[in-house]
């Protein structure tokens, strides 16, 4: 928990003088379970996406991959973060980001799975972010991120943040009543792409 919030001031500070801009902290709700998705092109967005949900932690989901590097998975370790196997079901990974969001914590996850290196604005999103928010009673809260690939340069443009309003997935249900992830990934896809359509006006 120290070294999350030393990171966070140190980048926070260097934020500041980069110029990042970061609009819409307001829609973070203050308290409660919450899983917060982003598009994803560069390694730097979940420096930006921490920033944007502070005074909250963010416990993210990551790759595996990164568990087999020593130094990576001490850090992912000691910040409160787990990985995930890509691919396939990881009942691992799935339950302990039920048992963060039942404590009224705050998980970050990329739905798109990968970063995006293509033109498209974004990748097919994967239900499982979907499918762990409605398990663990949890709001969604998307966000965008612009010239990510910026930060820690100097000069234009500045890394940007935009954190959209939080959506609520108990009217995301199947004819069986159950939740259905499908359905609320393609709502959060379709309001984080009219967010990116936004970057003119940040």
């Amino acid at each position: 928990m120290r070294l999350y919030k030393f990171l966070v001031w140190l980048l926070g500070g260097i934020s500041r003088l980069l110029g990042v801009k970061i609009s819409g902290r307001e829609n973070i709700p203050a308290e409660g379970a919450v899983v917060v998705v982003a598009n994803h092109r560069c390694w730097t967005d979940i420096i930006l996406m921490a920033l944007a949900v502070h005074p909250r932690r963010v416990h993210f989901m990551a790759k595996s991959e990164y568990g087999n590097i020593k130094l990576l998975n001490w850090l992912i370790y000691h910040l409160g973060s787990f990985t995930v196997e890509r691919g396939e079901a990881d009942i691992k990974a799935i339950k302990t980001a039920l048992g963060y969001l039942k404590q009224g914590e705050v998980v970050g996850i990329f739905p798109e799975g990968t970063r995006n290196r293509t033109e498209e604005t974004l990748l097919p999103f994967k239900e499982g972010a979907f499918m762990i928010a409605a398990r663990g009673k949890a709001r969604v809260v998307p966000m965008a991120f612009f010239d990510a690939k910026r930060y820690l340069k100097l000069g234009k443009p500045n890394p940007r943040v935009l954190v959209g309003e939080a959506m609520d997935l108990d009217g995301f249900v199947n004819e069986k009543g159950r939740p259905d992830a499908l359905a609320a990934s393609n709502a959060a896809k379709q309001r984080m792409e009219k967010m990116l359509q936004t970057k003119q006006e940040l």
